[in-house]
């Protein structure tokens, strides 16, 4: 009897021996077969990398491409400030008729005369011109004002960078959430497999009568515990594969899947904190913005200065009118003659000598408005170093934490490969065993986990520093300017 429980617990031992193995989260192919036995796909599935998530992210996202398209308004308002150099050209055509009652007339001796029978005389006008105001002199003004435009496009470029680079962020973490609950489905389902074998091994020694009918069901209660499991994580896998399909945005996309491969962490020790800090200065879109709208304020202010001068301005206007009797001028496109015609040009002369200290008011508040704009600027500077040294501790504690996360499931597999052993020598009861398998199996759980917060981890430090989008390999979001 002891021999014929032996042989079935050492047909046990090489199998859940594999199953605790933590070599098992670093094996790809592993994790396919488990995830095809389990949930067979329904219709063609596409399968993405990261790069190809992302790329078809920054072609098919609704947000990403409402973003791309105010960049197209930059260009115009860019245009609107070297237009302001330009005269303002406008050409006007007015046609009309008008009817008159005239109850007298005059005589032959040109006396009037009142009519017994009053009539309603029609006329036609017709009226074709041209004109151009333009700008003389403003103090500067204009130019002043085309730099604060320029300014002004900048800041938008850049939150429309900050907006790409959240967009990307977002793509990246529901791929990552998808590549989780698929690594986590093969854990459970391989965790399944030892509960199973488990459940057979206490069947058998049941039979032997070395345990008693409550221990059988203990271990089908766990075999039951282990399928919902299973269940909750299968169903997870699809909510988080619908969740990165529409983060994508491709309307062509039908059911996709991610690649298998868990993600390497990132040693923080082949970072330099200090170089992503003068990196982030540089690249993140809102100190950038910020700086962007120092300057802005710097332009105000130099145009608010040039209200104090004065502004010549002129007016030049050409054009033909007519005017007949009855209505042979209306709608006439070319009325008149070619010989006939006006023509007129003047010049305007504005002095600015008080206005109620409006100017006075104005040149204060864009000086404010300037020391305002400074101080966002600092603050955005503090704020941005404290978050990139905040996400860089994270990140560090992150993979401190992985690393004993690491070290525990060695530990729980070594021990889990002891008390096999000595469950097969009778040392130690099932309940010694079923602890060992439980311990092994939270540690696996918490090692899949750390890395990919691991991950997580650094793309929040890359997002804090605004470099989400060149890490990513997206050249598209560092927008100049």
């Amino acid at each position: 009897m002891r021999a014929a429980l032996a042989a079935a617990v050492c047909t046990l031992g090489p199998t859940m021996a594999a199953a605790g193995s933590a070599e098992a989260l670093r094996s790809g192919s592993a994790v396919q077969a488990r995830i095809t036995q389990a949930a067979e796909p329904e219709g063609p599935v596409t399968v993405l990398s990261l790069d190809e998530a992302i790329r078809l992210a920054t072609e098919h996202n609704p947000q990403y491409r409402q973003a791309v398209n105010r960049l197209d308004l930059t260009g115009a308002r860019l245009r609107q400030g070297w237009a302001a150099f330009l005269p303002t050209v406008n050409v006007g055509y007015t046609t009309g008729q008008n009817y008159q009652r005239q109850p007298t007339y005059l005589d032959l001796e040109g006396r009037p005369t009142e009519s017994t029978n009053p009539t309603w005389v029609g006329s036609s006008s017709a009226n074709l011109g041209v004109s151009a105001n333009f700008t003389i002199f403003d103090g500067g003004a204009t130019l002043r004002e085309r730099h604060q435009i320029q300014a002004e496009v900048r800041s938008t470029r850049l939150g429309v960078q900050e907006q790409m680079d959240g967009i990307i962020a977002s793509v990246e973490t529901q791929y990552r959430s998808a590549q989780r609950q698929k690594a986590q489905l093969a854990l459970e389902v391989d965790l399944l497999a030892a509960q199973e074998q488990d459940l057979e091994v206490v069947k058998d020694r049941f039979e032997y009568a070395l345990v008693r009918r409550h221990d059988v069901l203990e271990a089908e209660f766990l075999v039951e515990q282990q399928r919902a499991a299973v269940r909750e994580s299968r169903g997870a896998v699809e909510t988080a594969l619908i969740a990165l399909r529409v983060a994508v945005g491709d309307p062509a996309l039908g059911r996709v899947d991610v690649d298998e491969s868990v993600p390497e962490p990132r040693d923080p020790a082949t970072l330099s904190l200090q170089d992503l800090l003068d990196r982030a200065m540089q690249a993140n879109p809102a100190v950038g913005t910020r700086r962007a709208q120092v300057q802005t304020s710097e332009a105000a202010v130099r145009a608010v200065d040039a209200q104090w001068w004065p502004r010549i301005s002129g007016r030049f206007s050409l054009g033909r009118y007519d005017y007949r009797t009855g209505t042979s001028a209306l709608f006439d496109l070319q009325p008149g003659n070619s010989s006939s015609g006006t023509a007129s040009w003047d010049f305007n002369l504005s002095i600015p000598v008080f206005d109620g200290f409006q100017r006075s008011y104005n040149a204060a508040s864009a000086r404010v408005d300037l020391r305002n704009a400074h101080e966002d600027l600092r603050q955005a500077e503090l704020q941005l170093e404290l978050d990139v040294r905040t996400r860089f501790a994270d990140l560090t504690t992150a993979w401190e934490n992985l690393r004993q996360r690491d070290r525990a499931l060695e530990i729980a597999a070594e021990r889990l490969e002891l008390v096999r052993e000595e469950y097969q020598l009778g040392n130690v009861d099932i309940q010694q065993l079923r602890s060992a398998i439980t311990d092994e199996a939270r540690a696996r759980r918490d090692a899949l986990d750390q890395r990919f917060e691991c991950a997580l981890a650094l793309l929040d430090l890359y997002q804090a520093a605004g470099i989400v989008g060149e890490e990513a390999g997206v050249r598209a979001t560092r927008i100049p300017g």
